[in-house]
């Protein structure tokens, strides 16, 4: 699809980052993959497009709060979908940003699909909530 929205899934595990690159492709989203810090970083600062990040910031070696700070100063408007467990770390650095959560688990697929098309279509403008609020 020429004019299919930009995904970019980082997470840790393959098997979720495949998991999803299956269920998003089919969904018409062209997803691309990071499977670490670094990698996820070298994407965010390069010239392609992303219109919405899906991100685990459960990476080992990575502080989640620098890494939030730095992806909020790249790039304030793209929307981040943290796709992790609640409460797994303090994610309060990406407060600043357009940033929704989608808790982790094993029923949780539908609800982020759902999530996706609605900010990228624009009917989630802000983010349903505070992670500070959530804590």
């Amino acid at each position: 699809m020429e004019n299919a929205k930009e995904i970019l899934i980082a997470d840790r595990n393959p098997h979720i980052r495949g998991f999803l690159k299956r269920e998003l492709s089919a969904c018409g989203y062209n997803v691309r993959l990071a499977e670490n810090g670094k990698e996820l970083m070298k994407l965010i600062y390069s010239r392609i497009r992303i219109d919405l990040l899906v991100l685990d910031p459960d990476f080992p070696g990575v502080d989640p709060n620098v890494m939030a700070r730095k992806i909020v100063d790249r790039v304030p408007q793209l929307p981040v979908v943290l796709y992790c467990i609640r409460g797994a770390d303090d994610l309060s650095d990406f407060i600043a940003g357009n940033v929704f959560h989608v808790e982790k688990n094993g029923q949780s697929i539908e609800i982020l699909k759902e999530v996706i098309h609605a900010i990228l279509i624009g009917a989630i403008i802000h983010p349903p909530f505070s992670l500070k609020q959530q804590g």
